[in-house]
């Protein structure tokens, strides 16, 4: 018996969902005091790397000690005041001469030198001459430029430093400390040179060396230890396969991910090799089983050789030999969390937690994420979950959360200790960051996928947009501004690279046709998001949180406004085998009779549209789980299955084809049904009887689905209105029931 395909989910719900359980494990890590207080690593390794401490600066600061800020000569302030007495004594007597300004040079220090005490004079001012960046002698507190003095030799005393006549009185005018930098003026003590999860830039190097700390004596926070894992028979290792080789392909995914995971500057990759599917499920569950755990780290917690994050690529389809889930699940212990997105590229991709206690009871948890085996998926969708993913581990804080929350407290009973976590969890998720955002300018066409969102690799160019603003003497003024456009990479197939290369973001394109955004193309001229791959700023504090995505928000927003102005929501799928331009038609007509008949646009809202084809050899089946379980159908309270008859149904003996595709249909939805409400499928056929009267002879289906919190409703469109209307009063007080 074939597995019916998990639902798909959008990506920023699976992102969610991500963010969610590494937040939970963070809890754990704290619960159980595993959280690491910091390591040391080589001064070389530094940059880029995040503070585990707060680093201030030491008692006296920088700089320790008094400094000539230029070449010149030290002296003591207070001697011009004595010169300034007895030159307002000379000028009272007439003494109309140029005041003539002279010091006794008693010592030179240069930079570099140990303070020296120099020779005292009791009777003249003194100086000594100063580098750059010298020690002031004790008892000097300013320097006179070297630019503003001249010397006069002596065969039978010290030499003698003069001022220039013209700068006499501007050096008379000198404050203390004039061109000096004093004890702790650029860097007072206690001042904070590196606080704690702040990344590590050369600046910080520069500092704590000038406060005296040595580089070896940081702390950094340990980097997430990530493996990588390739899968499949036809992998041979990377530049080992040649162009002969028939059947065998090189192992792109490993290298091309440890080389990516290597420029997030928050994790530690390690190579984890092949596993071929012949291996088979034990096998490769004892390999894995070592890689996330050993003994010594089941008894007290992963070990640094175990990795905490593991990704897979390959094995996770539905083929015979995708045997990848199975080894997670049931060999390792998994739990599933979600096993396909509704995204291009990348569908395939599973999310899956594995929780282990040690043998004191606490937990631990390993997160694994199984990729799609094609480069190009398994490379896009690293960065859309694994590296905010890795950013929260790495980033997040639970010091943070109780400093910005005031929330700590002793937990009095397990109510108190579930909700403290979940109020951090939450925080977590809430404030995780994730990849900035632009919104740029398509520079050419771009065709839309009729089946789900594409997130479409381009090339950015920032161009210059003057926007006049007024105008001055000197001619017209402009508000220089900017815009993004964006170029595609050419062919977006998963298998395709190239479509990596020279690559900026992935750009999010709507899914297009009528079920979709109602357009097949996005046309030159058009804006959308883009998610950059590499941030504008080093700075943490401007960052996009989770919170403020744009591509969180604009996947809910609509959805969840829609709901807030109805009562009721409604999905509505067409199953058509015939005429493809009559499905806008058959939909707008069959959407108005249902807002008609469930209380008008007030109070109900047809939320979700979908197809579903009777003629693409597809299980009909596996479509409609698809459609009910996935996005198409989020957030709704009632789904009708709706399967249309010809225009000219009768005359032409079509009769037989749509009877027949309305019982493949109501076997279909059957099949998927949580539990199955006879009565009220008979209080359909009635209702459309009553309208129409051939339409008894059509079977109908109605049932709960989605875990039980909506309605499945399957009918034909002849008698629409006479069955809606039959059961109006039944849907509202199902969905009021399943809502709650």
């Amino acid at each position: 018996m074939s597995k019916s395909p998990p639902p798909m989910v959008p990506v920023p719900a699976a992102l969610e969902t991500v963010l969610k359980e590494a937040a939970t494990l963070l809890w754990f890590r704290h619960q159980n005091g595993s959280s690491s207080k910091g390591i040391l690593c080589p001064p070389s390794e530094l940059v880029g790397r995040i503070s585990a401490v707060d680093v201030t600066a030491p008692h006296p600061g920088y700089p320790n000690h008094n400094s000539s800020i230029m070449d010149g000569y030290a002296i003591k302030t207070s001697d011009l005041n004595g010169f300034n007495n007895n030159n307002k004594r000379s000028t009272q007597e007439n003494d109309q001469s140029e005041p003539s300004l002279d010091f006794v040079l008693v010592g030179k220090v240069y930079a570099g030198d140990e303070q020296t005490v120099a020779p005292f004079e009791r009777n003249h001012r003194t100086a000594v001459y100063v580098t750059t960046g010298a020690v002031i002698p004790d008892g000097y507190d300013a320097v006179v430029p070297v630019e503003e003095t001249y010397i006069v030799e002596s065969s039978h005393e010290r030499p003698k430093m003069h001022i220039i006549s013209s700068k006499v009185q501007s050096v008379l005018n000198t404050k203390p400390w004039t061109w000096i930098r004093t004890v702790g003026c650029d860097i007072p003590p206690n001042s904070m040179v590196l606080s704690k999860g702040e990344r590590i830039q050369p600046v910080h190097l520069a500092l704590i060396t000038q406060v005296g700390i040595s580089q070896d004596d940081v702390k950094v926070k340990e980097l997430i230890r990530v493996g990588v894992l390739s899968t499949g028979n036809e992998l041979t290792p990377s530049g080992s396969c040649k162009n002969s080789t028939i059947g065998k392909i090189p192992d792109v995914n490993r290298p091309l991910l440890l080389a990516q995971l290597s420029t997030y500057r928050n994790c530690e990759a390690v190579d984890l090799g092949i596993v071929t599917d012949d291996e088979g499920r034990d096998i490769i569950s004892k390999r894995l089983n070592k890689a996330l755990w050993d003994q010594d780290g089941i008894m007290e917690g992963s070990t640094r050789e175990s990795v905490d994050v593991l990704i897979t690529t390959g094995g996770i389809s539905m083929g015979e030999k995708d045997i990848m889930e199975q080894v997670l699940v049931q060999g390792l212990g998994g739990k599933v969390h979600f096993g396909r997105m509704n995204m291009k590229p990348g569908k395939p991709t599973t999310f899956i937690t594995i929780d282990r206690k040690t043998s004191r009871g606490t937990l631990l948890r390993k997160l694994i994420f199984a990729l799609p085996g094609n480069p190009v998926s398994a490379s896009v969708c690293a960065e859309l979950l694994v590296r905010p993913c890795l950013d929260l581990l790495y980033h997040a804080n639970i010091n943070d959360f109780y400093d910005k929350n005031k929330e700590k407290k002793t937990c009095q009973n397990a109510y108190d200790k579930e909700l403290e976590m979940a109020t951090f969890v939450r925080w977590a998720t809430e404030n995780a960051f994730v990849h900035e955002e632009v919104v740029a300018i398509l520079s050419s066409d771009v065709a839309l996928d009729k089946e789900r969102p594409e997130y479409h690799r381009v090339s950015l160019e920032r161009v210059p947009i003057p926007a006049h603003v007024g105008d001055n003497q000197f001619g017209k003024l402009y508000n220089q501004q900017y815009a993004y456009r964006a170029s595609t990479t050419g062919v977006q197939r998963s298998s395709r690279v190239l479509s990596l290369r020279n690559a900026d973001g992935l750009m999010l394109l709507p899914r297009g046709g009528p079920l979709g955004c109602g357009f097949d193309i996005a046309r030159k001229g058009t804006s959308f998001p883009v998610l950059l791959f590499s941030s504008l700023s080093e700075s943490t504090s401007t960052r996009t949180l989770f919170k403020d995505s744009v591509h969180h928000k604009t996947t809910t927003s609509d959805t969840k406004s829609q709901l807030n102005n109805a009562t009721i929501s409604l999905g509505l799928i067409l199953c058509d085998s015939c005429n493809q331009s009559r499905h806008n038609e058959i939909i707008s007509e069959n959407s108005a009779v249902l807002i008609r008949c469930l209380g008008g646009e007030g109070r109900a809202v047809v939320l979700r549209k979908a197809p579903v084809s009777l003629s693409n050899g597809d299980s009909l089946t596996r479509q409609f789980s698809d459609i009910v379980n996935g996005p198409d159908m989020e957030g709704v309270d009632v789904i009708f299955a709706i399967v249309p008859t010809p225009p000219n149904f009768e005359d032409q003996g079509c009769c037989g084809i749509a009877f027949r595709a309305g019982l493949e249909v109501s076997h279909a939805v059957s099949s998927i049904l949580v539990k199955n409400a006879h009565a009220l499928a008979l209080q359909v056929r009635k209702g459309a009887a009553a309208q129409d009267g051939i339409a008894a002879l059509f079977e109908n289906v109605v049932g709960t689905v989605r875990d039980g919190t909506a309605v499945l409703v399957s009918c034909s469109d002849k008698g629409f209105e006479g069955a809606v209307s039959s059961i109006s009063g039944s849907l509202w007080h199902l969905a009021n029931i399943l809502s709650q």
